[in-house]
């Protein structure tokens, strides 16, 4: 089971980015690489569970950067997509991230 969002954030960059949620604790996240999607920030918060927001950030008019991110659940995953969905938006509240919503899966 997959799924996809946007949100909005102060963080110009995926090394801010990074650096910003690996500041809140919890889950721990890392810098892949990617031939199609470049730099991107991603962690397996519960086992069988990727989440990964890539480097394409666009800027806002107020100056704020939006960012795209997919999820990616196995299918014998225990943890269910509500449970995933609902943990993620409370990171993304720490961030703290504005205008979070669900976009076509991109992967």
């Amino acid at each position: 089971m997959t799924g996809a969002y946007a949100f909005t954030c102060k963080e110009p960059t995926t090394d801010n980015l990074l650096h910003r949620l690996n500041q809140l604790g919890g889950w721990k996240w890392v810098m892949g690489d990617s031939h199609w999607y470049g730099d991107y920030v991603a962690t397996v918060p519960f086992a069988g569970v990727r989440i990964r927001i890539v480097d394409f950030p666009g800027r806002t008019e107020d100056g704020q950067f939006t960012y795209e991110c997919d999820v990616r659940r196995a299918a014998d995953c225990p943890t269910t997509m509500e449970e995933v969905d609902a943990a993620f938006r409370a990171v993304l509240e720490q961030l703290p991230a504005r205008d979070v919503h669900e976009i076509e899966w991109f992967d």
